[in-house]
């Protein structure tokens, strides 16, 4: 966020410009990770709303295990990537948009 409480666009979507790249070079989350904030969230049937979901490091694992989850990623461009990597997960919804505004 700027001074002004506005949201900085760039720097919310700067590694759209290497999403591929982000997607492959990047780690991804344990098991026994995702474990304990399934644990912790004690969601029940309800949906997840991850926020900044990036290509889905987080939420392949979480879809998974058959987390319903609405996804948030402002970027266009890891957005595409994330579509791809959950498209086998029906119960994940991706939208191209960042909190603030959703």
């Amino acid at each position: 966020m700027t001074a002004e409480g506005q949201v900085d666009m760039a720097r919310s979507q700067v590694f759209g410009e290497v999403a591929e790249l982000y997607d492959a070079a990047r780690p991804g989350y344990s098991n026994e990770l995702v474990a304990d904030v399934l644990t912790y969230a004690a969601l029940g049937d309800r949906a997840a709303v991850e926020i900044g979901a990036g290509t889905g490091k987080a939420t392949v694992p979480f879809a998974e295990l058959g987390t319903p989850l609405v996804c948030l990623e402002p970027d266009p461009r890891m957005a595409e990537v994330l579509r791809r990597n959950t498209a086998r997960y029906s119960g994940v919804q991706v939208e191209v948009d960042g909190f603030e505004s959703w």
